[in-house]
């Protein structure tokens, strides 16, 4: 029960990443993250699922326009309005929806944060198998997910190369038969078209795969410098870089990329090839997806950092991967 709450703690966090910022639907859609969050933590939801509903959920309100709009830009935006000749009445009527938020937006934003903090401790405190326990479970549910949406994005690679071998195929066939171009067939296969779809199968298998590649630790590092380090040492840098530099870049590209595909969705961008794919939305959709997936694999490495720098010397080496020899997969001694 905890789980599939924590699970409509997720959706409800999608709703607003997606919904008009002036919906009532932003509102709507936080109480359910607020009542199913409480509702997880009460039933006990699996550690991976409440750290990824406590994440998602946090960082789906802090970009919600109502809730994040600053003063600053209030002003900037009724300014725009004031500029525009028509569709005033929409544009004004936006206004007169965010003008009463503005003010109580920035402790809005705080009230927030403090309570899916309260609910991760609470969580952590109230913990049967122990808070370091927990954490090191919730790591280890959370790289599972991403290893599990890598594994199936790596079929990609299958369409992706049956589209190859045609598209090359297609072009061998055309240069004895020109008149080919001239059958329905090719005009809905164009060569535009394959070669579109080649780089949107890859995009997307790369996106999709980036989580897995670093619960794997399998990205590039700066081994000359990181394997002359201690254990310690390297557990804490991969904790600051988790927490500090990995999430917060995650952030700001799922916000933008949403946007980004959203704005794609409503003015119904295609390729810029006339024979090209339409709904260009469904790939730039895929950049917040593939992200939210990295921002899980750093919340699954900072984790391990905890549990292997303040965790009991039980646990540090199921939690050492991230602190550990990365050519062997073996956990180096403190």
């Amino acid at each position: 029960m905890g789980t599939l709450l924590s699970i409509l703690t997720i959706a409800a966090a999608a709703v607003i990443a997606v919904v008009n910022p002036t919906s009532m639907w932003v509102f709507y859609a936080l109480g359910i993250i607020i009542v199913t969050h409480i509702g997880a933590w009460l039933f006990r939801a699996a550690p991976g699922w409440f750290a990824a509903a406590t994440l998602l959920g946090w960082s789906s309100v802090m970009f919600a326009t109502p809730l994040a709009l600053e003063r600053s830009e209030f002003r900037a935006l009724e300014r725009i309005v004031r500029r525009q000749r028509e569709g005033w009445e929409d544009a004004q009527a936006a206004i007169d929806f965010f003008e009463p938020l503005v003010g109580w937006a920035t402790p809005l934003l705080f009230v927030v944060t403090a309570f899916f903090a309260v609910m991760a401790v609470l969580a952590l405190v109230g913990a049967r198998q122990g808070a370091h326990r927990y954490m090191l479970d919730a790591s280890q549910q959370l790289a599972y997910a991403c290893e599990k949406v890598g594994k199936l994005a790596a079929f990609l690679f299958v369409p992706m190369m049956v589209i190859i071998l045609y598209d090359v195929m297609q072009r061998k066939y055309l240069g004895m038969n020109p008149d080919f171009t001239e059958t329905a067939w090719y005009r809905f296969f164009t060569s535009t078209r394959l070669q579109e779809m080649e780089w949107h199968l890859h995009a997307t298998l790369f996106l999709l795969a980036l989580g897995y590649g670093y619960v794997k630790d399998a990205h590039v590092r700066i081994e000359l410098v990181r394997d002359n380090l201690r254990p310690r040492t390297r557990a804490w840098i991969e904790l600051f870089g988790a927490l500090l530099f990995m999430v917060p870049y995650c952030y700001v590209v799922i916000e933008y990329g949403i946007d980004n595909a959203l704005r794609a969705f409503h003015i119904g961008e295609g390729s810029d090839a006339l024979t090209g794919l339409p709904n260009r939305f469904i790939i730039k959709g895929m950049l917040p997806v593939g992200f939210v997936f990295v921002a899980l694999a750093g919340l699954s490495a900072a984790l391990k950092c905890v549990v292997y720098l303040f965790g009991p010397s039980s646990l540090r080496a199921d939690a050492g991967q991230y602190a550990g020899d990365t050519n062997h997969g073996q956990p180096a001694e403190a």
